[in-house]
Formats: C-alpha cells, sequence, structure tokens
C-alpha cells in the first residue's frame, strides 16, 4: 500500500492499516438509506474492500495505486465526521475534522 495507507497485519492475520486524512473530506448523507460516503480524495475507483466493524457495514474504495479514496459506511444513525470513522483506521487531525463538508448523496454527480 502506498501513500494512501500504512499496512500491517492483525492478530486476525488479515491486512492493516492506517488511512491518513490531510485535506478536510467531502462527507455525502444518504439518510433514507442511513448510509454516508466519506469522500477523501478525488478519483476513480479500482478497486472495492469490505472493513470488518462493529458498527454497520464498511465499505473502501481504492484507486489505482492501492490509496484508499472514500469510505462507505451503511447502518449508522449519527453522521459527524467523528461517529462515522470512530471504528476506522483513521488518522486526522481535529483542525481536517472540523472543516469537514457535508452534502447531500442526491446533490453529487453519479
Amino acid at each position: 500500500m502506498t501513500a494512501g495507507s500504512s499496512p500491517g497485519i492483525g492478530k486476525s492475520g488479515r491486512k492493516r492499516f492506517v488511512i491518513p486524512i490531510t485535506p478536510p473530506p467531502v462527507v455525502e448523507i444518504d439518510t433514507e438509506a442511513t448510509a454516508a460516503y466519506i469522500r477523501l480524495r478525488e478519483g476513480k475507483v479500482a478497486r472495492t474492500e469490505r472493513y470488518d466493524s462493529e458498527k454497520g457495514l464498511v465499505m473502501l474504495d481504492f484507486d489505482v495505486r492501492d490509496n484508499v479514496i472514500g469510505i462507505e459506511v451503511v447502518g449508522l444513525q449519527e453522521f459527524s465526521i467523528r461517529e462515522l470513522i470512530k471504528q476506522l483506521p483513521i488518522r486526522a487531525s481535529d483542525a481536517v475534522l472540523n472543516h469537514t463538508r457535508y452534502v447531500s448523496a442526491d446533490l453529487q454527480p453519479a
């Protein structure tokens, strides 16, 4: 994995990593589906992997360079950035998180 993550192996034997967030993310919220998409950077999704979380379904989108470019979280009732990333391997400063933008998923181009 490259600049978008730091690999490691956890007790379960599966790869673990930390996703650094440097520019403020954009969170697209779909309240009807109780889902949110955390857009970390622009780019085309090359592959998607499920991430084991205790708080709902989490899918990680990777670009061709293996950088995490987006995170989909399904099944949460609260949509603050801090709540969304609680169960994820994310490292971000308070300053970055405080500048997170929230938009309706309906307004995003397909």
